[in-house]
């Protein structure tokens, strides 16, 4: 007999109200491969990727200039 978590589809949000995660979208960026090795070697590190060790960056750009554009909006 099938239950409750049974009938709901894999596509449904979780019943505990947490939402998916917005799926990653593909990029392509140009990096000297100079950079690029040691991104990777950066990568091998932490046990990460580069692609999240990208995304992490910026992330916290993202987070960094919101914040100051923000607080100029805020102050002004």
């Amino acid at each position: 007999m099938p239950t409750p978590a049974d009938a709901r589809s894999e596509d449904a949000p979780p019943s505990n109200g947490a939402s998916h995660a917005e799926p990653n979208k593909p990029i392509t960026i140009m990096l000297p491969d100079d950079l690029l090795k040691k991104l990777k070697i950066v990568a091998i590190v932490r046990e990460t990727s580069v692609s999240e060790l990208v995304a992490e960056a910026a992330a916290g750009v993202v987070k960094r200039e919101l914040k100051k554009a923000l607080s100029k909006i805020s102050g002004e």
